[in-house]
């Protein structure tokens, strides 16, 4: 059965049918591609012709040769003189094309139709691929399944339906969240395997041949560091020293382009630190989160150690998906895990295992009551119960929020 990305696809079709490109970015195997088939359904519903919808795929052979701007429109525009009519054109991992908004332009102002296209690296964003559209477009940013979704896909399945809501967590957070895990046999090995591999081709394919680079003997080092790091403030510094210790000297300036390297893959993502006193963005001691921690837990060979930062991941990339900006807060020396921006409003967030003591009120609540102004301000934990704690913030079960969404 294919779950549906609700999600997703209720942001998508707010567009279908008005006269802007549709750009679908994510992670290798987040699930894009699927989603290009569930739009293409959608229509088929609609009674839009098969014939009228054209996908194409520039990861495989077939157009592995297709690299630039004028054999894109070639191919485009020898499949739209096939058909008459609308035509509906998804160009799935369309990265690799250099200048391919000049083609896909060329081919709106000649043809009816739309375009939906899908890419696995930030290089498919071009310095000046907005221009090249007319500024007609819109960016929709797929991540691996947030936990409701994931409740969604392992639902009918029989090793899980008698595991409680805390069990399919513990679960959730060891297998991951690729959409293509829990497809497999119940299994921790074929998982496993099935993560490595995953993990393995967005570095030669997405960060090593998309960026041509060349020295690539400490890309495995500096992602054990970011893995064995998540949820913690760091400098590029301190990769460059951490590889050095294991007898490898690089350069500042190269920890900063691997690590450029790795978020146009949508592997990493940098959190910067933002300054809730003064109102102003810091530049420096930025968080890393991992795009899958089942994937971390695969490649890293063992369990997760830090069951706070698994949390926080989690927690960062269900705000992603709910369409945040999030920052790390700075509160004088008080550090607040999450301050989530949407257009003017802000929510700032703790998250953490349990409030079992006044320590962890402490530690949880006091940089919130710092705070001075009126944005809502929440604790979320393992708790199973919602109550109000010190300074009238609630403290509020992670699982209720993430099943919320």
């Amino acid at each position: 059965m294919m779950v549906r990305r609700e999600l997703y696809l209720k942001r998508i079709e707010m567009y279908i049918g008005r006269p802007v490109v549709k750009l679908i970015t994510g992670v290798r195997r987040s699930g894009k591609t699927t989603i290009l088939r569930q739009i293409r359904d959608e229509l088929a519903e609609n009674e839009t012709p098969k014939e009228s919808m054209i996908y194409l795929n520039f990861d495989g052979l077939c157009y592995a040769y297709l690299t630039k701007q004028e054999e894109l429109y070639d191919l485009l525009k020898s499949e739209a003189e096939k058909r008459e009519g609308k035509l509906w054109f998804f160009l799935d991992e369309l990265q690799n094309v250099k200048y391919w908004a000049k083609a896909v332009t060329a081919i709106s102002s000649e043809y009816d139709c739309e375009f939906f296209v899908t890419s696995s690296t930030n290089k498919l964003l071009y310095d000046g691929f907005a221009r090249d559209l007319g500024y007609r477009y819109v960016k929709i940013d797929v991540y691996p399944l947030i936990f409701s979704e994931y409740l969604e896909f392992v639902k009918d399945k029989e090793e899980y339906k008698d595991k409680t809501e805390e069990e399919l967590f513990k679960s959730y957070l060891l297998n991951g969240a690729m959409p293509g895990v829990h497809a497999l046999n119940e299994t921790v090995g074929t998982r496993k395997s099935y993560l490595q591999d995953i993990y393995n081709s967005i570095l030669l394919k997405d960060v090593v041949q998309c960026n041509k680079l060349r020295d690539i003997s400490h890309i495995d080092r500096i992602m054990q560091f970011i893995m064995e790091n998540v949820g913690s403030t760091f400098s590029p510094k301190a990769i460059k020293d951490y590889v050095k210790e294991q007898g490898v000297t690089i350069s500042v300036d190269t920890v900063y382009s691997f690590l450029e390297a790795l978020m146009g893959a949508y592997l990493i993502y940098r959190v910067p630190r933002y300054d809730i006193k003064n109102d102003k963005l810091l530049e420096t001691q930025e968080k890393y989160y991992i795009c899958d921690f089942g994937m971390k837990n695969a490649v890293m060979g063992k369990l997760p150690q830090n069951y706070e930062a698994e949390l926080e991941n989690v927690l960062y990339l269900e705000l992603l998906s709910r369409g945040f900006k999030v920052y790390v807060g700075k509160q004088g020396r008080y550090q607040v895990d999450f301050m989530a921006t949407k257009q003017e409003d802000r929510t700032y967030i703790n998250c953490c295992n349990a409030i079992a003591d006044n320590e962890a009120i402490r530690r949880e609540f006091n940089p919130l009551i710092k705070i001075k102004d009126n944005y809502f301000k929440i604790v979320l934990s393992m708790d199973s119960t919602a109550r109000v704690n010190k300074g009238g913030i609630i403290n509020y079960p992670l699982l209720k929020f993430l099943c919320e969404a």
